[in-house]
């Protein structure tokens, strides 16, 4: 059985996304079956991976419709032990239609369910606000990875998505878990990066210090992680040790 991962953070501009793929990617090389799943409208996941959103019939969004295909037919091979299932605009619509349905906190779950044991571990790349389908990733977690930009008002944000993660908890999934924070795009001289990680590390966990660096933006136009452009890059080597943690306290 696949450990499911929630990358998760309802403020846009983390790097959740470039998280979740180069976390992926890293996974992949340490020889772990990896599927990460887009779950943002925009699909900022799929074009990372270097894909065309449109060119896809069958993707996350077909796969949580009620009718909805299998999702083994929505998953693409990106490389040896990597899989992605895409996403494209008509999830946004998709979202609003999950509402009105029954369970529609679990429709993420019960849609993954036939893969789980297909994979070590399955990553979820959440869109930036605490929708439904932010639950329906946290309802299916084993655990929730939280990027956090080191800025004060990504740091503020934090405690809200923790309280949303603790009712899921309670209400939905009493196995969810916060494996811990990544500190994103941190700049050494700066006085106030440097207070907000101190922060951060003072009240959570803090798994990875991610450095702000041009080559994890570059990838999203090339369509390759960090570790793919330049394997000793300090970004690569962090999202290194991100994903050797990841190994080290997942169940799977």
């Amino acid at each position: 059985m696949g450990t499911v991962i929630a990358f998760a953070n309802q403020k846009g501009g983390v790097a959740k996304t470039t998280s979740t793929y180069n976390v992926g990617v890293a996974l992949a090389k340490k020889g772990k079956r990896t599927l990460i799943i887009d779950l943002d409208s925009q699909a900022s996941l799929t074009i990372s991976a270097g894909l065309e959103p449109f060119e896809y019939d069958n993707t996350i969004v077909t796969a949580l419709k009620k009718e909805g295909s299998d999702i083994e037919k929505c998953i693409l091979s990106l490389q040896i032990n990597l899989d992605i299932c895409t996403s494209r605009l008509e999830l946004a619509q998709m979202e609003i239609e999950m509402i009105g349905r029954a369970m529609r906190e679990t429709i993420l779950k019960r849609a993954i369910a036939p893969v789980l044991d297909k994979y070590d571990f399955i990553l979820l790349d959440c869109p930036p606000q605490l929708g439904l389908l932010t639950i329906n990733a946290l309802a299916c977690s084993d655990y929730v990875v939280i990027p956090v930009k080191t800025d004060y008002l990504a740091y503020r944000g934090v405690e809200l998505l923790m309280e949303s993660i603790a009712e899921v908890k309670t209400l939905i999934n009493p196995q969810l878990s916060v494996m811990g924070v990544v500190a994103t795009m941190f700049e050494k001289r700066v006085k106030d990066d440097n207070e907000i990680l101190q922060a951060l590390s003072q009240k959570h966990n803090v798994i990875g210090v991610v450095k702000k660096m041009a080559i994890a933006k570059k990838g999203v136009y090339t369509g390759l992680s960090v570790s793919e452009q330049s394997p000793k890059n300090d970004v690569a080597t962090e999202y290194g040790k991100v994903s050797d943690y990841i190994i080290s306290k997942a169940k799977g």
